[in-house]
């Protein structure tokens, strides 16, 4: 009786809470990175601009993303799916009731039937490949018939029972056929299980990667700003020194020429930033139009401390869809050798049935009867070639899985080397930036001192310290960017930003 009551408790009691019924994979409120107090504020507020911490872009990413929503739908779908198939071995009953009402009229001859019929019927699928199934009915027929002043009465109860059993003895038979379903289901479910985590580290990938290109497109944006700001306070100088006679005509047309390139410049950065933020917009699927300003500068990491390569391999191994999707190919490739050798066995059945009836006014009769049934398929050639062609499949499947493992080797190497040589681009990026703003102090120190050395290699060297501040910064990003994307390739984004 508990196992009927279950499933309706339980249905009653979605109906009346239905948070229970979401999927469980579902990062809740308590789980998702903290956010900057202040967001719902500045979200709601007038202003136009919505400055924002990475933690806050991972956090709106992570309640609004629409993909990352769809995702989470389908993954209640799976859940559901695997219950089903979890539940082919669960016992169904189906109680009937019926009540027929029946009147017939010949002449004075009245006849007035009614019937009430009350049945049951049991069925259980057995994970041997049996099956048994017990059917009830119980039937009262009160039967009234009258002829012009007579009438008699009848009053007839009857039930019948029957059982019946089959189970297959060779072909068909065995608990590891039988349940290769489930199996297969299960292996499916712990797919599903690392795409919802896959696609969730993805989503928080491309919002930290699409955060920091907004931050460097603004770094970017800045950097110009200053340089084309320190121009023209250098043109107002030399202006001043052509007034009298100090230098040369070119040298001031130069830094002029110098000026309009950098006005080209900053027009090119502006659209860079505009675009960097429709990205990012994009990722997070704001619902409101606001200019978004990132506003966490990153620090350039002091030292490289890295697992050993062993440990993240297997990190990999565990999180990879790709590995995963291997493995999987494997298993079901030997499933389908169990299939194709079942298929090749002589099909004999066992059937036994019995039957009771029982009426109050005839006697019970019982019928006990039981069969055995032999088939045997010949000149099906399909049938006959399924366990070669299910022993090729599987060592198809072994040398993918091989393939497989040494892929993802060399892409753990390729992403732990991009880690590395993005670590020691900073620190030569650093080297450069500083070399180049000696460079610029000592050309316009020597142009002070009347020294040999022209506007043009002053501003040659103003464009390389530039370049070298944007190198600097693209230095630091990448090798944050490279530390992201290996955390996600291993598989521990999730679990560092959804507690």
């Amino acid at each position: 009786m508990n196992r009927f009551l279950l499933p309706i408790s339980s249905l009653l009691l979605i109906l009346l809470f239905p948070g229970l019924g979401k999927c469980q994979d579902i990062p809740n409120q308590q789980n998702l990175p903290k956010s900057n107090s202040d967001l719902e504020l500045l979200l709601n507020n007038s202003s136009q601009e919505l400055p924002l911490k990475l933690a806050d872009s991972v956090y709106l990413a992570l309640q609004n993303n629409r993909d990352l929503k769809i995702a989470y739908l389908q993954r209640i779908l799976d859940q559901k799916q695997l219950a089903e198939t979890e539940s082919q071995f669960n016992p169904t009953f189906t109680p009937q009731l019926s009540l027929n009402l029946n009147n017939n009229q010949t002449g004075n001859n009245k006849n007035n039937n009614t019937t009430a019929l009350l049945g049951a019927n049991f069925n259980l699928k057995i994970p041997t490949g049996g099956n048994l199934s017990l059917t009830w009915q119980g039937q009262n027929l009160l039967s009234r018939s009258s002829l012009l002043d007579t009438s008699s009465d009848t009053n007839t109860l009857s039930q019948s029972v029957n059982l019946n059993f089959s189970q297959p003895l060779l072909k068909a038979f065995g608990t590891q056929l039988n349940t290769l379903s489930i199996q297969r289901a299960k292996l499916t479910e712990n797919a599903n299980i690392l795409n919802i985590k896959n696609t969730t580290s993805q989503i928080i990938t491309n919002t930290i990667v699409s955060y920091r290109s907004l931050l460097l497109a603004q770094e970017r944006l800045k950097i110009e700003q200053l340089s084309f700001a320190n121009a023209k306070k250098d043109l107002d100088r030399l202006q001043a020194l052509f007034e009298f006679g100090r230098i040369r005509k070119n040298d001031l047309v130069e830094r002029q020429a110098d000026i309009a390139q950098q006005e080209v410049n900053l027009l090119n950065i502006q659209s860079i930033l505009e675009q960097a933020i429709s990205e990012l917009t994009k990722t997070i699927d704001l619902p409101i139009t606001k200019k978004l300003i990132a506003i966490e500068t990153p620090e350039p990491p002091k030292s490289l401390n890295l697992p050993a390569f062993t440990e993240m391999l297997e990190l990999a191994k565990a999180n990879n869809t790709g590995y995963l999707a291997a493995i999987n190919a494997v298993e079901n490739a030997k499933f389908g050798i169990t299939e194709a050798k079942n298929q090749q066995q002589l099909d004999l059945k066992l059937n036994v049935s019995y039957g009771f009836n029982s009426a109050s006014n005839i006697q019970d009769t019982n019928n006990l009867s039981s069969s055995l049934i032999l088939n045997r398929e010949f000149g099906n050639l399909s049938q006959d070639n399924a366990v070669v062609k299910s022993e090729i499949s599987l060592q198809n499947a072994n040398y993918t899985l091989a393939k497989t493992q040494d892929n993802l080797n060399e892409e753990l190497r390729n992403k732990i080397r991009n880690v590395k040589d993005t670590f020691k681009q900073i620190e030569l990026a650093q080297q450069a930036r500083k070399l180049a703003a000696s460079k610029v102090i000592n050309a316009k120190e020597r142009m002070r001192l009347s020294s040999n050395i022209s506007m043009t290699d002053i501003i040659n060297f103003e464009k390389s310290l530039v370049d070298a501040q944007n190198q600097e910064l693209n230095a630091i990003i990448n090798h944050l960017n490279s530390i992201t994307q290996l955390e996600q390739f291993l598989g521990i984004t999730l679990s560092k930003w959804v507690k």
